[in-house]
């Protein structure tokens, strides 16, 4: 049985047009641009794509991950620290940062001591502009 072409049963100018027509949509998907990660000094706030929360990111490292064909890969990960309102995380203090750096939040913000990390691509490209205090 052989295939049937796509373009069947059409004028030579409709063909034209469905032609002309893929091409823009490929030259499109082309066009598209990714948006580019913006780096920032450490450590800085970003939303955690995964929580829908910001997190402080401490740091970056390396990091090896397993697909789902068994096949490992190195990823970029950051080491963050969860951001939160509560004073415990589980059975942990947490530090407390008074003022909040969020200048829409009046509650004073708590920081997990625990560093974890995960992929950049799970962080958003572009840091929020809420700045650390120094101690």
């Amino acid at each position: 049985m052989a295939k049937k072409n796509r373009f069947h049963c059409k004028t030579e100018a409709q063909k034209k047009v469905i032609k002309y027509n893929y091409a823009i949509k490929a030259q499109k998907k082309s066009s598209v641009k990714k948006t580019e990660r913006i780096e920032a000094p450490y450590p800085h706030f970003r939303y955690y794509k995964k929580s829908k929360h910001p997190a402080l990111i401490v740091g970056e490292q390396k990091g090896k991950k397993q697909d789902k064909y068994g096949k490992m890969h190195d990823i970029e990960e950051y080491k963050y620290r969860k951001v939160m309102h509560d004073d415990r995380d589980g059975r942990h203090l947490n530090e407390t940062i008074y003022p909040n750096p969020d200048p829409r939040d009046f509650e004073p913000m708590h920081i997990a001591k625990r560093v974890r990390h995960d992929d950049k691509r799970n962080f958003a490209p572009k840091p929020l502009s809420w700045k650390y205090p120094k101690k």
